[in-house]
């Protein structure tokens, strides 16, 4: 199934992911409402999630409300650069110390591009997130 330019889908495990698309979850007001889980097979209630393990991820996506004040993240649409502020919100913490490993699969990444080893890095997907809704970005 293709949505339509800023349409709507239900059927999120049949959908295409296009970029600037809206994809709405469920309306039952529990974890079963993230779209994500069902559209990317990623988990679910996490900023950076991944499909395959943490050493050898297959694919990571990173979901930003881009409403932190504090952590302001931001995408440059003229350039495609995304600026983000990563997942440890603690003060004290070292960088790469948090439950979800989301830093440190992003350290891997780019250190994998930048060693020209860009089939052991995952493929990266970013999504704004607004409720049970997200909207893909490149």
């Amino acid at each position: 199934m293709t949505p339509l330019p800023g349409s709507w889908t239900f059927d999120l495990l049949n959908a295409d992911l296009h970029v600037d698309h809206v994809y709405q979850g469920g309306r039952k007001g529990n974890a079963s409402d993230d779209p994500l889980p069902h559209l990317m097979s990623v988990s679910n209630q996490a900023g950076f999630r991944y499909t395959g393990s943490r050493e050898a991820p297959k694919m990571a996506v990173l979901t930003s409300t881009l409403k932190e004040q504090d952590w302001p993240d931001a995408l440059d649409r003229e350039t495609g650069i995304f600026t983000y502020f990563g997942d440890n919100r603690k003060p004290g913490r070292e960088l790469h110390d948090t439950k979800r490993f989301g830093n440190v699969i992003l350290r891997d990444m780019f250190d994998h591009m930048h060693r020209g080893d860009r089939k052991r890095g995952p493929s990266g997907v970013r999504v704004r997130k607004s409720g049970q809704r997200v909207l893909a970005r490149r």
